[in-house]
């Protein structure tokens, strides 16, 4: 007779693939760290080096997601300011923004109010939107951040006039664990970057969703505003 003592067998395939995944992750970090820190010590930003960041970025925040959707760690809510935060990133960002020949604007409305959301998660999901952008974007360009109050609460923008995102879907993101699909059509390059900050956003109760304004395409979020200012 089967013991019926301890996990299932599905339980321990899960918690093995997630266990896998991010020590792959881990892995794949030791030898980007090594040409990272000799961009460093030769105070060079060669593109080299850049790219480096670049893929320890979207390798930290695969990993952030992961551990998050498998309950290895846990969101922590926190009243926290978008326009700081974004403007946080941008600065950490712009020097591989203008390698890859793309300037950075920021426009964030005056009085915008606080979200109650987790800081890195925020922050990770903005850092993967924007590589993914980068990633679709034609060269030279400018990537705009718009940063405003909706009635839904704070939107956060990011606009190109070059990006064509006709073949970007997100309808099937979160389809039945398991199933063979291919959610961004056409963006190979730039999806996983694409699927992270989606996820991560999803997490935080958000979704992304395609916009055009102005000639410009872009992606979109909308976080609720603090619940204490919503109230009053």
């Amino acid at each position: 007779m089967q013991s019926q003592i301890g996990p299932n067998n599905g339980q321990i395939r899960q918690f093995a693939e997630h266990e896998l995944v991010f020590m792959m992750g881990e892995e794949l970090k030791k030898p980007l760290m090594n040409i990272k820190l000799l961009a460093e010590s030769q105070n060079a930003t060669s593109a080299i080096g850049l790219e480096a960041h670049r893929a320890l970025r979207t390798i930290d925040n695969v990993l952030l997601f992961q551990q998050l959707s498998s309950d290895q760690l846990s969101l922590h809510l926190e009243p926290i300011h978008v326009g700081s935060t974004l403007t946080n990133v941008a600065s950490q960002l712009q020097p591989l923004s203008m390698e890859f020949g793309c300037e950075t604007e920021v426009f964030i409305q005056s009085g915008i109010s606080t979200v109650d959301t987790d800081k890195q998660v925020l922050k990770s999901g903005l850092e993967s939107l924007w590589q993914a952008m980068l990633g679709m974007t034609e060269r030279p360009s400018t990537l705009s951040w718009h940063v405003n109050k909706s009635p839904r609460g704070i939107r956060i923008a990011l606009m190109n006039n070059s990006v064509d995102l006709s073949k970007v879907s997100f309808s099937k993101n979160h389809d039945t664990a398991g199933s063979s699909r291919q959610p961004f059509a056409g963006v190979a390059g730039p999806a996983t970057d694409l699927l992270t900050a989606s996820g991560l956003f999803a997490l935080l109760g958000s979704s992304l969703t395609k916009i055009k304004r102005e000639g410009q395409q872009g992606l979109v979020v909308t976080l609720k505003a603090s619940t204490q200012l919503a109230l009053v």
